[in-house]
């Protein structure tokens, strides 16, 4: 078989195994076979068994770093006995967040099979958002989730210290600004009230998170500016200074996709989607104190949030 006839068949086989066809099938089926795992016998459990040089390899592990298992002809599509096995891999922490995956050609070499076959599965943990292909450098398991307590109103910097986690501010801009129509409706004050506008970029490790926009009625807060945003919570410094402590509020959530400067910002591409979170805070007495519009980067966002079924008679 000629070179051009063998990248035809194992591709072919990577997109149609599993799949009914006649006889022109079972014979690319067949041929397909020969070049990923030679002749196959049937074990007492009913699976099938690579002989051979195949059984060999599955036997001492493929070359490279790939998984060390070959892929069979069956029921279960070849791009998806590859995706489990990567799957696999990948929770089972022998690639960690952050590590890069074996190249698309080491890959095949370990399965035994076409780059069309690997690409598929690869676009399937991609999709999930499990790894992440970084042009140039290869690709690489996805960093885990920060996951946050939707229903706790809680500051972002005693919330990642909660996780042992060491946040990072930086304050992007602080100003005293006329409210908007949506600003005034939230926080219910007259249009053209002055507010503080405070646009702050929230970061662990090296990795911004999220980019947050906080905008507080300053008749409330007379020299709120006066402290150092970088370095204090915002929250406590309303409690401590100000005896003013946030109890409740409401908040909404919807995905998006960033602007341009936010994906900037975020570090991240701009078609890949943010999550966008509305709140609004509120004192003791109900009144409503902070509203703040925050895109968190998606591919590290993971909320959670306790739900009851209500009583019924």
């Amino acid at each position: 078989m000629n070179p051009r006839e063998h990248k035809e068949v194992c591709g072919m086989g990577g997109e149609r195994d599993g799949e009914a066809g006649g006889p022109s099938r079972a014979g690319v089926s067949a041929a397909r076979d020969s070049l990923i795992g030679g002749d196959e016998s049937v074990d007492s459990s009913g699976g099938a068994v690579a002989s051979g040089e195949s059984a060999e390899r599955s036997a001492h592990g493929a070359s490279g770093d790939g998984p060390g298992i070959q892929l069979v002809r069956g029921p279960v599509p070849l791009y998806h006995q590859a995706y489990n096995a990567l799957r696999r891999e990948i929770d089972s922490g022998r690639w960690g967040p952050g590590d890069r995956l074996p190249t698309e050609r080491e890959l095949g070499e370990s399965f035994g099979c076409s780059l069309v076959t690997v690409r598929r599965a690869l676009d399937e943990l991609v999709r999930e958002g499990s790894i992440v292909r970084t042009r140039g450098r290869g690709t690489f398991v996805r960093e885990r989730a920060i996951e946050r307590e939707l229903a706790d109103l809680t500051s972002f910097t005693a919330e990642m210290a909660l996780k042992g986690l060491t946040p990072r501010t930086e304050t992007l801009s602080t100003e005293i600004v006329e409210s908007t129509p949506s600003t005034a409706e939230r926080l219910g004050i007259e249009l053209g009230l002055p507010v503080y506008s405070i646009e702050r970029l929230r970061i662990v490790g090296d990795e911004p998170l999220l980019l947050e926009h906080v905008f507080i009625p300053e008749h409330f807060f007379p020299g709120l500016l006066s402290i150092d945003l970088n370095t204090t919570s915002l929250y406590a410094h309303l409690s401590e200074r100000y005896g003013v402590d946030l109890v409740g509020g409401h908040e909404t959530l919807e995905p998006a996709l960033p602007s341009d400067r936010e994906a900037r910002l975020l570090k991240q591409d701009r078609g890949e989607p943010v999550l966008l979170l509305k709140l609004v805070s509120s004192s003791a007495d109900g009144r409503p104190i902070e509203y703040c519009r925050t895109v968190v980067k998606g591919s590290r966002a993971k909320y959670h949030i306790d739900v009851s079924r209500p009583r019924t008679e």
